[in-house]
C-alpha cells in the first residue's frame, strides 16, 4: 500500500510541475552556492579555467556591498552556504568577512580551495569561527599526475603549503579534507592509491578525510570528465536544475551551479528576494522544460552530459583508514571503479 501511495504522489507531483503549475516549486532549499570569485590562479585541465577560459563569462570578485545586498535578500531557511563555484575563494580579500557574517546567522559555511592560494592571514581569521568546514581540491597522487591536472601549480610547493595549513589547523584544533579526482586508469592500481593516501594521512595530522571521486564533464566540455563506464544510455532528469539558485559574484542568480557561461541566469538578488527569483517566469520555464524532458531547448543544457553522467566516489576517513586492514581498504578503493 505504501508503494502505491508513493507512486501516486510522484505522479501527482509530476503532473503539477509539468502542466498544472509548470515549473513552480513550493519547497524552498535550505542551502545555497555563493560565488565569491570567478577568477582562479590555476588553469586546471578538469575545469573551464583550463579547458575553455575564452568561453567563460566576465570574471570578477564579489564586493562586500554585493554580498550584503545578497544576504539581505536571502529570505529562505538557510542552513548551509558553499562559498565557491567557478573560482578560487581565497582570491577574494573579503572572504573572512563573508564567512563571519554567515556564521553569525548560524549558517554552516563550506569552503573549497585549490590550496595554492590559501592565505595564512585569511585562514587565521576564519579558523576561530564555528560552523566552518574546509576542503582542498589537491590531486596529490604524484608529481606528474598532479601537475598534469593542476596546471600552474607545482607538486612540491603544494605539499609545502599544506604543511603550513596543517600547522594552522593544529593550532586551532581544526581538521580539513582533501578531494582527489581519479579516473579509470587507476583501476588496476588500488595499491598505489592506498600508498598515496597513507602518505597524506601520515604527513598531515589534521587531515580528517580523503574523497576519491571521478571527474565530471562540464557542459560543452566532455573531455574534462572521465566518461568511461560513467554515462547512462538515456538522459535523466538533471538534478542540478532543481538544486536551487546559485549566486554569481555580481549578484546574478543562475539555475545551474555549472553555468560558467552565464546562460542560465534568471534574475538578480540585488533587487529581488530569493523567493521572488526562485519562482519567477524565467526560473519556472527553465524547470518546466526539464520536467517535460525538453531541456534540449536550453542551449547550455543541450550541450551538457551531466544528466547522463553517473559519478562515483569513495570517502576515506582518517580513523577508519588507520585502523582497517590494508587489503580491506584496497577493496574499498577498488569499488570506486565498479559500476
Amino acid at each position: 500500500m505504501r508503494r502505491i501511495n508513493d507512486i501516486v504522489r510522484r505522479w501527482c507531483r509530476s503532473l503539477d510541475r509539468k502542466y498544472l503549475r509548470p515549473g513552480y516549486e513550493p519547497h524552498l532549499p535550505d542551502q545555497i552556492n555563493i560565488e565569491t570569485a570567478s577568477v582562479c590562479n590555476l588553469r586546471c585541465s578538469c575545469c573551464p579555467h583550463g579547458a575553455a577560459r575564452s568561453a567563460m563569462r566576465k570574471p570578477g570578485i564579489m564586493s562586500v556591498e554585493t554580498f550584503r545586498r545578497v544576504l539581505d535578500h536571502l529570505d529562505i531557511p538557510l542552513k548551509h552556504a558553499y562559498l565557491h563555484m567557478h573560482g578560487e575563494p581565497f582570491l577574494n580579500p573579503n572572504l573572512p568577512t563573508f564567512v563571519e557574517e554567515l556564521t553569525q546567522r548560524q549558517i554552516t559555511v563550506s569552503l573549497y580551495s585549490n590550496c595554492t592560494a590559501a592565505d595564512e592571514d585569511k585562514l587565521k581569521a576564519i579558523l576561530p569561527l564555528r560552523h566552518v568546514t574546509m576542503n582542498f581540491s589537491a590531486d596529490l597522487l604524484g608529481q606528474q599526475y598532479y601537475e598534469s591536472i593542476r596546471v600552474g601549480a607545482r607538486y612540491s610547493d603544494t605539499l609545502d603549503k599544506l604543511d603550513i595549513v596543517n600547522a594552522l589547523f593544529a593550532r586551532h584544533n581544526r581538521f580539513f579534507n582533501i578531494t582527489i579526482v581519479t579516473d579509470s586508469a587507476f583501476a588496476p592500481h588500488a595499491d598505489d592509491l592506498y600508498d598515496h593516501c597513507q602518505r597524506l594521512f601520515t604527513r598531515y595530522t589534521q587531515l580528517n578525510g580523503i574523497l576519491l571521486g571521478s571527474r565530471f564533464p562540464w557542459p560543452r566540455l566532455p573531455w574534462t570528465g572521465n566518461l568511461t563506464n560513467h554515462l547512462s544510455k538515456e538522459r535523466q532528469r538533471c538534478n542540478h536544475a532543481f538544486e536551487g539558485l546559485s549566486i554569481l559574484w555580481n549578484g546574478n542568480a543562475t539555475m545551474c551551479s555549472f553555468d560558467y557561461t552565464g546562460e542560465c541566469v534568471v534574475g538578480s538578488l540585488l533587487d529581488a528576494t530569493y523567493t521572488q527569483v526562485f519562482n519567477n517566469p524565467a526560473a519556472r520555464r527553465f524547470r518546466a522544460l526539464h520536467w517535460r524532458h525538453r531541456d534540449t531547448a536550453l542551449p547550455l543544457c543541450n550541450d551538457c552530459l551531466l544528466d547522463r553522467y553517473v559519478p562515483s566516489s569513495v570517502k576515506l576517513h582518517r580513523a577508519g583508514f588507520l585502523k582497517q586492514d590494508r587489503h580491506e581498504t584496497q577493496q574499498i578503493i577498488q569499488s570506486l571503479f565498479r559500476h
